[in-house]
């Protein structure tokens, strides 16, 4: 399975051009305005995931529930963060926001390297055919819409203090959704087998020599690692484009106050 597919490389460019060139006109109408006049945006795409994830587990539920569509893949996780960043003001918005700052970030970056592991040809070509194509492809693209608005419109600032929430929100979720996994013999974020074919060859070689308890244990502890070492890369991509956001504000601004004088 190539990293990239025909189908992708025809909607999901062009779809994300688009984003971008979206994102750029709501920074030039909403990125002075207050955080609550640019959290609009998010809000309701956060609305929209939550309506088209109803619909799916409905539907599932309809023809015979299908036990993949149990939230515990590393996506289901935008159902209830997108959600929480979008509307709760509480003690803990600022490490709400980092976090889903983090995963959107991870998500986004993925799909620029590999997305025909997120969703497959199939899905693309079934988009109008299938509702649960439709909601495979527009979610994941809606999260990748997602995180260009918490860039391009300020919607979190990134701090140092994020990094510990991060790792231990990926570290307790790994554990839930492997726990699941093994439980439910369903493939819960890559946690019971291994999507990529070379990779679950070995995970299989290794079972055969190790035994089936000590290969889960150590796969899944594996994969938990890489998970946090993503999540953490993708967060520091975030923060450099923040980063890069802001001195290029600054240095608008210094224009202009230069140009005053």
């Amino acid at each position: 399975m190539g990293l990239w597919t025909p189908e992708h490389i025809r909607t999901l460019i062009p779809s994300t051009v688009f984003m971008f060139i979206l994102c750029v006109a709501l920074r030039l109408v909403l990125g002075k305005k207050s955080l609550k006049a640019r959290m609009i945006p998010f809000q309701v795409l956060s609305c929209i995931i939550v309506i088209i994830e109803i619909g799916k587990q409905t539907l599932s539920l309809l023809k015979g529930y299908d036990l993949y569509h149990l939230p515990f893949h590393f996506c289901s996780l935008f159902i209830f963060m997108l959600p929480l960043m979008a509307f709760y003001k509480g003690k803990y918005s600022e490490r709400i926001r980092g976090i889903t700052a983090a995963i959107c970030a991870s998500v986004f970056v993925l799909m620029l390297i590999y997305p025909s592991l997120i969703y497959s040809a199939s899905d693309v070509t079934r988009f109008f055919e299938n509702f649960f194509c439709f909601h495979t492809v527009a979610f994941h693209n809606i999260v990748m819409l997602e995180f260009l608005l918490i860039v391009f419109l300020d919607l979190h600032e990134p701090s140092q203090k994020d990094i510990k929430p991060i790792i231990v929100f990926t570290v307790v979720f790994n554990v839930i959704a492997g726990t699941m996994a093994q439980l439910l013999k369903t493939n819960f974020n890559n946690l019971y087998t291994c999507n990529v074919p070379p990779l679950e060859a070995l995970r299989q070689s290794v079972e055969a020599s190790m035994g089936v308890v000590p290969t889960k244990i150590l796969y899944m502890a594996i994969v938990t690692v890489m998970d946090v070492l993503f999540v953490l890369m993708s967060y520091g991509i975030y923060r450099l484009c923040r980063a890069m956001l802001s001195k290029k504000k600054a240095d608008e601004k210094k224009e202009r106050e230069l140009s005053l004088t």
